[in-house]
């Protein structure tokens, strides 16, 4: 059915309406629940008033003048991600949200999320409560070499230019990382990544790369072991209600 298919990669399996479920099921892996979304060029003025109640202040105030700027539309799209997984757990109201001195948005009493956004497209994690999660989205083909290779070190320059990672997805590993940390990109140098483990600040973290559709990279986060990772792609229609 369109608007209800799932990637899924590792052991569990989920597809069809059946998308009502623990986040943790018993006697298995957690799992990190992926949503991602082409972003709509426009939205109508009633949809964005609706979403921007949501929001507590001062984030209520200053997306909304973002958007009166002709941006913010991104934006706007991580947060209706965040809330479409009502469908797939409890979560608490956006108005709850937080942010930490990073920048990065939380809701006090958990569960663990994770948002990102690039050229168009969007995309929300959401992870069991005490499971640190990160990740990044972007066009597969837009990071240089060049410019990658000012934040890499030593054995990741090596890697890039044997072929074992593109440029991107070694910005993106090092980005989702981060932000499984609570971290800003002030820190990327500080982020050593190998093949699918990472460690920054003295603390291990997993990662992987997944291409949900042709042309883009997203790479996800967690801290220790990586969990099963689904991806859905709802439509924006039932994104944003």
């Amino acid at each position: 059915m369109k608007g209800r298919s799932w990637i899924t990669i590792g052991k569990c399996i989920e597809s069809g309406d059946d998308t009502v479920k623990a986040m943790r099921n018993r006697g298995s892996h957690p799992v990190v629940r992926v949503h991602c979304v082409e972003v709509p060029l426009s939205l109508p003025h009633r949809t964005i008033e609706r979403w921007i109640a949501a929001l507590p202040d001062p984030q209520r105030s200053t997306l909304a003048q973002r958007l009166l700027r002709g941006r913010g539309l991104e934006s706007l799209a991580v947060l209706a991600l965040l809330a479409s997984f009502t469908s797939v757990c409890r979560l608490p109201s956006l108005a709850s949200l937080q942010w930490t001195p990073a920048g990065k948005p939380c809701f006090p009493d958990g569960p663990e999320f994770s948002l990102t956004h690039s050229r168009g497209f969007a995309a929300c994690a959401v992870a069991p409560r005490g499971l640190r999660v990160g990740i990044d989205i972007e066009p597969a083909d837009r990071a240089r070499a060049a410019s990658v290779a000012l934040v890499a070190g030593d054995a990741e320059r090596k890697a890039i230019d044997e072929g074992a990672l593109s440029p991107t997805e070694l910005w993106t590993a090092k980005e989702a990382v981060l932000k499984a940390a609570g971290a800003g990109l002030s820190d990327i140098c500080g982020v050593a990544v190998r093949n699918h483990v990472a460690r920054y600040a003295g603390v291990h973290y997993g990662w992987r790369h997944f291409r949900p559709r042709y042309g883009l990279l997203l790479a996800v986060a967690t801290q220790g072991r990586m969990p099963d990772v689904r991806i859905r792609w709802p439509s924006p229609a039932f994104v944003f209600g």
